[in-house]
């Protein structure tokens, strides 16, 4: 009985690494603001970094990170008034990505759920002030599609709340999304 199971396990690891895709994928975006921080920012980039794995042919589990660094400011001509404000959006996530077809031009739906650290730093004429440094709970749906490739998504962050201010974006992304093993 335990040489039937010893080379059951053998059997059904050795067809899960034949069909073993490790996906590694990076790129970058704009990123506009959302929620309270549209209020001091007007855009910004946005950059992510993820590394995987291929479960079926249309189910994908990664760890993700993105960065996304969110700018405004408010300057008045002649006097050299105004402040600019800074906020960068870390995050680190776990994602699952559903592919709607199997092959040539694939559409997904992802969802991406983690942790966001928020930093914000304020310049209000000559002086700097880090104004919030937390970390909350985040999620990160996207809509895209994979083409060779090519990975283009857009993406919605909710990264909770610094203070009283809700901290989020909507990013769109252009990217490079490698496949390594498998079919």
């Amino acid at each position: 009985m335990k040489k039937i199971l010893l080379f059951a396990a053998v059997a059904v690891l050795g067809l899960t690494a034949t069909n073993a895709q490790v996906k590694l994928g990076f790129g970058a975006g704009y990123a506009i603001p959302s929620g309270d921080v549209a209020d001091f920012t007007d855009g910004g980039l946005s950059a992510h970094f993820e590394l995987g794995y291929g479960v079926t042919e249309n189910i994908d589990v990664s760890f993700l990170y993105s960065g996304d660094f969110l700018v405004g400011a408010d300057l008045a001509a002649g006097q050299i008034t105004g402040s600019i404000g800074n906020v960068a959006v870390g995050t680190y996530m776990v994602n699952g990505r559903y592919y709607f077809t199997e092959s040539g031009f694939r559409p997904y739906g992802s969802l991406g759920l983690g942790l966001a650290t928020i930093g914000a730093i304020e310049v209000d004429g000559t002086s700097a002030e880090l104004a919030a440094s937390t970390s909350n709970f985040a999620f990160r749906p996207a809509l895209g599609f994979k083409y060779g490739v090519l990975n283009v998504n857009a993406a919605y962050l909710s990264a909770g709340k610094t203070g009283d201010a809700s901290v989020g974006d909507i990013s769109f992304n252009l990217g490079l999304l490698f496949t390594f093993g498998g079919k």
